[in-house]
């Protein structure tokens, strides 16, 4: 069978939008900017095991999906400007107003996308611009620091100030993305607007992590290449991660806790946006369509153990019982809880990256 359920449901959806050609006339090429492991089932780039997208290459083959990849939102926004046109993309949201005003991006048609209707609000109100839908929320997590409970001590894991404590010189690991530094010295230092600092609190916070520099082991650029083989091996015993890493360093049989800071823990979403100058625009939405479904969103928090914005997910459907409690699975005031702070859109993300470039050049 070809197709099942809500991807069925897609396949009834009258292919008609005026000014475009029908499914069948597009090309049928997506062309992806794309995390490593973020790849439709189906395809050879796919080496994870994802439900995800197999839908799509079902129906339509995978010869006609290439991906770029990226390892940054930063990195992601400078390779949508520069090496496309993309079809796909797959930001956070926090960057989200910067594509829509390079052009890089269209609007969805969400009726062509059956499962919308299943996705958190919430979360989808986060990918709304002017009224239109310009991001498909899939992916979320929490900013936090992962620590090792026998090597730190509890006293000391209270909040963000942690990573300044000199005790633990040569045991620190961040990753290497301004955004995150920057909000996280934001929370350290008490700004109230992490992500509109002015340029005093700029300084203060570059400041902050220039002394914050020489306790650090490793900027990591991939938690899975990086953070967590330094983790593992107790090279680090504090890291800037997110909750799969917390499951993964339990599950290798490490003591460890993923911090709820006193000021705050970071929260951050991804998700699919549409390129402006798509010929395969059908094609795309059932991509997409393919992703978002019931069944693959679960199987993605069961493999990946990030959160998904499917607003249906029981948290019996999640195997890891800890991981069901740390993404906080069946709570839709998540993300609204005063002690989250969704990473957003950085009015001054030029200013902010020059900052980091100061601290860790590249």
């Amino acid at each position: 069978m070809l197709l099942g359920g809500r991807a069925a449901a897609a396949a009834a959806v009258p292919a008609v939008v005026e000014g475009r050609p029908p499914l069948a006339s597009e090309p049928g090429t997506l062309a992806v900017l794309e995390w490593p492991g973020f790849e439709a089932s189906g395809t050879k780039a796919q080496t994870y095991g994802m439900l995800a997208g197999k839908e799509y290459t079902t129906a339509f083959g995978a010869k006609g999906l290439t991906y770029t990849a990226i390892v940054t939102d930063a990195q992601a926004l400078e390779r949508a400007r520069t090496g496309g046109p993309f079809d796909l993309m797959h930001p956070g949201v926090e960057n989200m107003r910067d594509y829509v005003e390079a052009g890089l991006v269209q609007p969805w048609d969400t009726t062509l996308l059956p499962s919308f209707e299943n996705l958190d609000p919430a979360l989808a109100r986060l990918g709304r611009l002017d009224g239109r839908q310009y991001l498909i929320p899939w992916d979320w997590g929490f900013g936090s620091l992962l620590y090792r409970t026998d090597k730190v001590a509890a006293a000391d894991a209270k909040g963000w100030e942690l990573l300044w404590n000199a005790k633990y010189r040569g045991r620190i690991a961040l990753w290497d993305d301004a955004q995150s530094n920057f909000d996280l010295a934001g929370l350290y230092l008490g700004v109230p607007k992490i992500d509109a600092q002015t340029p005093e609190q700029v300084t203060r916070s570059k400041d902050a992590l220039l002394r914050q520099k020489p306790l650090t082991r490793l900027y990591w650029k991939s938690e899975y290449h990086d953070m967590q083989p330094a983790f593992r091996a107790g090279r680090v015993w504090i890291a800037y991660a997110w909750q799969d890493s917390y499951v993964n360093m339990r599950n290798a049989g490490l003591k460890v806790e993923f911090m709820e800071p006193r000021q705050g823990k970071l929260a951050w979403v991804r998700g699919f946006m549409l390129g402006a100058q798509t010929k395969s625009y059908f094609h795309a939405h059932r991509y997409v369509e393919s992703f978002i479904d019931h069944a693959a969103a679960v199987q993605m928090v069961n493999l990946f153990y990030y959160g998904n914005a499917d607003a249906t997910i029981k948290s019996s459907e999640v195997k890891d019982r800890a991981l069901a409690k740390v993404l906080e699975v069946g709570n839709r005031r998540a993300f609204t809880s005063p002690d989250v702070h969704v990473q957003g859109w950085e009015q001054n993300a030029d200013v902010i990256q020059q900052a980091w470039g100061d601290v860790h050049p590249a």
